[in-house]
């Protein structure tokens, strides 16, 4: 009990490391950023909703996908323009996935475990970079973006289920997310409006390039939309 307690104490003191170099990097790019190279930047936050495909290739089965769940998202957002109609825009900050189950279990004795409905959490910092296309200069101007993302997963949330008559506790999806690759890739396609240049509306769609898992039975990918409500400070 002491050893697990000890190595908790460890990957909590190497999680916090992280979010702190993050956090030192973000007010160094805030700070020194936009004197250089940076026409405005900013904050947006909103809810992400995502779900995952598993693609079973050995077997058939009616429903392989997952649900979708509602997540939260919050992003530092940077933007050079590079002419009238054209801008660069990078965003980093922190996104919840994942997915909501559609699987009962149930026990030994027949009773439902009551996880149909619940959530799989991925806790994960990501990166977007894209196009900015303005193609008019308006009050209360539409805008597009096109481009790509970055997530890294840096913990996860499982769904628990318990044996009524043992009493014990499992975790449903751990063998299948350990197995998970941390850093994933994906497509940004976003559509928004934005106020005076100082505060938009955006909806954005993050199809996955890559898989968040591989095997001769098995991928999954990672599905992710999102909309968010943004602040420029400058």
């Amino acid at each position: 009990m002491r050893h697990a307690k000890k190595r908790q104490i460890l990957s909590n003191l190497k999680l916090m490391k992280k979010y702190l170099l993050t956090f030192i990097l973000l007010v160094l790019i805030t700070k020194y950023g936009k004197a250089q190279f940076i026409d405005k930047y900013g904050i947006n936050i909103g809810a992400s909703y995502s779900d995952q495909f598993w693609d079973y290739k050995l077997i058939s089965i009616d429903n392989p996908n997952k649900d979708y769940k509602i997540g939260f998202l919050a992003f530092l957002s940077a933007e050079k323009k590079i002419s009238k109609m054209f801008s660069i825009r990078s965003e980093i900050g922190y996104i919840q996935k994942g997915f909501k189950n559609n699987v009962e279990m149930t026990s030994s004795d027949g009773t439902s475990a009551g996880v149909n409905k619940e959530n799989v959490i991925f806790h994960d910092l990501a990166a977007n970079i894209g196009l900015k296309i303005t193609p008019f200069d308006l009050k209360f101007s539409p805008y597009m973006l096109i481009g790509l993302s970055a997530d890294y997963m840096i913990s996860y949330k499982d769904i628990i289920f318990e044996e009524q008559g043992s009493g014990l506790k499992f975790n449903m999806y751990q063998s299948e997310i350990d197995k998970f690759k941390k850093l994933n890739l994906g497509g940004l396609i976003g559509i928004g409006f934005e106020l005076n240049d100082l505060i938009y509306l955006e909806i954005e769609y993050n199809p996955s390039i890559t898989n968040s898992y591989s095997s001769k039975g098995l991928d999954i990918k990672d599905n992710c939309w999102g909309i968010k409500i943004g602040f420029n400070i400058n």
